[in-house]
This record gives C-alpha cells, structure tokens and sequence, in this order.
C-alpha cells in the first residue's frame, strides 16, 4: 500500500501532462515547430566550398554543407561582383519547383545580383544531385515519403541560414526568400518556423493538399484520383497534414509576406490559392497576375518587378517609384525583354515536363 501510494504522484504527473497535451491539441492542432522541424544548432556544418562559375556580374560558389540526418545538401551561393568592399550583402534564398534543382531559377541571377543580391540555392531532398537512382513518385502513392522530403528540406533551408550567417559578405539581417510552386509551399513552412526569413515572396503556391488532390491536374495528383481507393487518399491526406502550409504560413506575421498566383492556375488550383491567402495573417500582399501556373511572357515584367519592389523595400529599406528592373529594362530593353522571355520558356518546359 505504502508502494502504491509513493507511486501514485509520477503516475499523476504523467497524467496531467497527458491530458495537458490533449487539451492544447484540441485548441491547438499545430505543434511545437521544434518537435517537426527542430535540429541539433550545434551541429558542424562541414562545408565543402568551390568556384563553379564565374561571370562579369557574379561569382557562383558550389557549396555542400551538413544537415540532420546525415544529409548533405549541394547548394550555389552566387556573389555579385559590383558590391562595395567591407559592405555586407543582403541574400535572397531561391528555392526550386517540383522535378526542379536549385539552378531552375538561375534566369534571375543576372537581374538581382546586379541589383546588389547575394543569391543562394538548394536541391530539395530527393531532387537535383539527391535524386536517387530509382526515385518514387513525389506527392505518390507513398505519402509519408512526401511528408519527410519536405520536412527534411524544410531543416536543409534552416541549416542553410545556419550556413549563410558563417560567410562575411552576407547581412544575416537582411536574408530574403523566393520560393515558386512546391518552392513556395515550402517557403511558407520554412519562413512560419525561422523567424530569420525575412520578408518571403510565395509564387504560385498554395495549401490545402485536399483540394489539390482533388482538382490539380498535375500527373501525380490525377493517378492517385483515378487509380485509388478513397480510403487511401483519406490516410496519405492524414499523412500529409502536418505538412499543409496553411498550418505554418500564419506564423510568418508579424513579417510581412508576398504571394503572387495566376488567376487560371490549374495546377496548384485557385481555391487552394485563397486557402494559403486566407491563412496568412497580416501584414501580407496578395497579386493576381492573369494567366496560369506560369505568368505569360505579357505579365512576367509585372511580376518581376513586383518582385523587385518587395526585395528593395523589405531588405533594403528603399520604398522607390521605380524599382530596379523598371530601370534594368529602360537601360537595357532588349536585355530585360530577352531575360522575362528566357525565364517564361524556362518555367514553361518545366511546369510541361510534369503534365500528362
């Protein structure tokens, strides 16, 4: 008896945190973001550095660097050459689509590292050089091998940050963000847990994995309609939930964050759009371009220098009339109409490359 009842306060204990824990999942159905996308700080980042490309504008550093679980992530950290000696730069962290690397953004490395950016890329987990041999089918039929892809990039962007506060010419202040598509769902689960993001720009994406089941026509999403069992589909969306943007995309706040989406959009569909919208809390800036999941080439100087005039605010304090593309392509024309069009082809083979 006596036993029982020295025992009886731990199994007490162990009680009321349980039922703690219940209630504030009730209340509550985001966890902790540490106990998803937490890893060791103190972990050395190894990185392994060398020059990969090097032009007049800027200078492209190959790096690999140590994330969780023993990954190690390639990356391009892209320098501009026309930056003041001993002045720090603010970085703007590109992040690709799906079936992408972390070069399918590189149409933008000319405009934004003469307008002063420090540029860095990654390969998502299971893309680019992670790309197995035999890869399975990404947002397939194996949904918890989805959901750890994306929270493992999700820590490989955290630990990048880790990385970019090592390098001198960076302004660990002023570290941006460009995501588009599956890069863009990411950036609103990477930017709601780093509160060192700052300022992200979400580009076609969006949330709410029940109506991109339902209604995208992206290949992967259409076999899963058409070849499984809706009891399936119910457990891979379970799977799937803590993995949902529009769980995290409210933490961003209060930083503010940019989403620019078509208004057509089939692939990441528009409803689900307005789901990520309506998660985010303020301050946020929403912009419809018309056209699909890729912005036409007729609104692709809009949403470039929207872009422009985001990134100049937000990392560098410069609310201008005219922002730095508008200038870009007043001096250069031909230059500026050749980069939106290089970049528009860009994004149109890769966003057909995933269609049936």
């Amino acid at each position: 008896m006596m036993r029982a009842t020295r025992l009886f306060p731990i199994w007490g204990l162990w009680l009321l945190v349980g039922l703690t824990g219940c209630t504030q999942a009730q209340n509550n159905p985001t966890p902790d973001p540490d106990w998803i996308f937490g890893y060791d700080k103190n972990l050395p980042l190894g990185p392994e550095e060398s020059v990969a490309e090097e032009t007049n504008a800027y200078t492209c550093y190959k790096v690999v660097y140590r994330s969780a679980r023993d990954q190690r992530v390639p990356a391009f950290l892209v320098l501009p050459k026309n930056r003041p000696e001993g002045q720090k730069l603010p970085c703007v962290i590109l992040m690709h689509g799906l079936g992408g690397d972390k070069s399918m953004l590189k149409m933008l490395w000319p405009m934004l590292t003469n307008a002063g950016y420090a540029l860095f890329a990654i390969d998502a987990q299971y893309h680019g050089e992670r790309k197995p041999k035999d890869p399975l089918p990404f947002f397939g039929v194996y949904p918890y091998y989805s959901r750890d892809a994306l929270i493992q990039t999700v820590i490989d962007l955290r630990r990048a940050v880790d990385y970019l506060e090592t390098r001198p010419e960076i302004d660990s202040k002023r570290i941006g963000y460009i995501g588009a598509s599956m890069g863009g769902i990411l950036g609103a689960i990477f930017a709601g847990v780093d509160e060192r993001v700052q300022a992200p720009i979400l580009l076609v994406a969006g949330g709410n994995w029940k109506i991109m089941m339902d209604k995208s026509v992206l290949s992967v999403f259409r076999q899963n309609r058409e070849n499984r069992p809706s009891k399936e589909i119910e457990q891979a969306l379970k799977a799937m939930e803590i993995v949902d943007p529009i769980h995290w995309v409210g933490r961003i706040s209060p930083r503010p964050v940019l989403m620019i989406n078509g208004d057509a959009d089939d692939v990441v569909p528009v409803e689900s759009n307005k789901a990520l919208h309506e998660a985010a809390r303020e301050p946020k800036k929403v912009i419809w371009y018309k056209g699909g999941h890729v912005p036409p080439p007729t609104e692709m100087p809009k949403v470039l220098d929207t872009i422009m005039r985001w990134l100049d605010e937000h990392l560098k304090g410069q609310a201008q009339s005219t922002s730095f593309w508008q200038e870009w392509r007043n001096r250069l024309r031909a230059a500026a109409a050749l980069a939106a069009l290089a970049l528009w082809q860009t994004l149109r083979q890769w966003m057909m490359s995933l269609l049936p």
